[in-house]
């Protein structure tokens, strides 16, 4: 049983919080999931008019990854379908599989393994697999070798990062994206090289691109880590639904790696956890929380943690 004192720690604190400019957000990221459905007018219409009725009624005091649930929440109420990109999602997590040995090698010919497969790791969240996908649209492989290989970071932790590492024993690592979590499997298998237990957190629901336990066995993580699941299918980490195991291995980890925007913006307000962010600011909002540029790469300590 997670203690009381657990669920206070967590409950109801964003400091991300939502403003107007994230409201035209959330309607496009209701039109990518239209169009990747390829839903036809009348739904879409309806799933859109519905999404703009609930706009007037968002709490702006939430952070925007928890005012964006509703928008793939409603679509799914409207449609029936629970999760649209269950076909992308196989699609890049095989895509990716297929560049597998090759990011290996790029691991395995480095003089500081480590830091190769951590930006290997921050590359996956640089390719957004979900944001404006298509059905017919596919990954250009060599596309991803040459990101890798040319990938600056703007503000890096990394050292901070691997000093903490050497004295930990649990790392927490909680994934974001499908596809992007066979980048992540490169950075997971170092961390265990150096000795240190790996628990890997993913939906336990589909919402958006994110990974589940499906995903994550579909990439053979499940041979490598132990794996669990947050509670619910919300996007970031909504620490008042999560799971009681979610709970108990967050508070339990000596180092928490958090992957992606959407769990920055759920997370960066957490208060004496050693959390490091591997993230791209796809927002201008989030890059100025970062004090980064637009589109720039981060690997990120918390502020909130020394």
């Amino acid at each position: 049983m997670v203690c009381n004192e657990t669920i206070k720690y967590f409950k109801g604190r964003y400091i991300l919080k939502t403003d107007l400019e994230c409201t035209p957000c959330i309607i496009r990221q209701t039109l990518n999931t239209l169009k990747v459905y390829d839903c036809d007018d009348k739904i879409s219409g309806k799933v859109i008019r519905e999404v703009l009725k609930k706009l007037q009624k968002i709490d702006y005091n939430k952070s925007p990854a928890y005012n964006s649930n509703m928008a793939y929440h409603t679509f799914s109420q409207i449609t029936g379908i629970d999760d649209p990109y269950h076909d992308v999602k196989i699609k890049y997590n095989k895509g990716v599989m297929k560049l597998y040995p090759r990011l290996v090698e790029i691991v395995k010919n480095s003089t500081d393994r480590l830091y190769a497969a951590a930006k290997i790791a921050i590359t996956g969240n640089v390719i957004d697999f979900g944001a404006h996908l298509s059905r017919g649209r596919t990954l250009n492989l060599e596309n991803v070798i040459g990101e890798i290989t040319k990938i600056s970071i703007a503000h890096d932790d990394f050292h901070i990062f691997a000093d903490d590492l050497k004295n930990a024993g649990k790392i927490f690592y909680i994934a974001d994206n499908a596809g992007e979590i066979v980048f992540d499997r490169i950075f997971i298998n170092q961390i265990i090289k150096a000795g240190k237990r790996v628990i890997l957190a993913v939906k336990s629901g589909p919402i958006i691109n994110d990974a589940t336990i499906d995903d994550a066995m579909q990439v053979k993580l499940d041979s490598l880590v132990k794996i669990i699941e947050t509670g619910n299918n919300c996007i970031g980490i909504n620490f008042e639904l999560a799971s009681e195991e979610f709970l108990k291995e967050f508070e339990s980890a000596d180092i928490i790696i958090s992957k992606g925007q959407g769990n920055y913006e759920t997370l960066d307000e957490i208060e004496g956890k050693n959390i490091f962010f591997l993230l791209k600011a796809k927002c201008k909002k989030i890059a100025h929380e970062l004090g980064v540029k637009y589109l720039d790469i981060v690997f990120k300590q918390s502020k909130y943690y020394r």
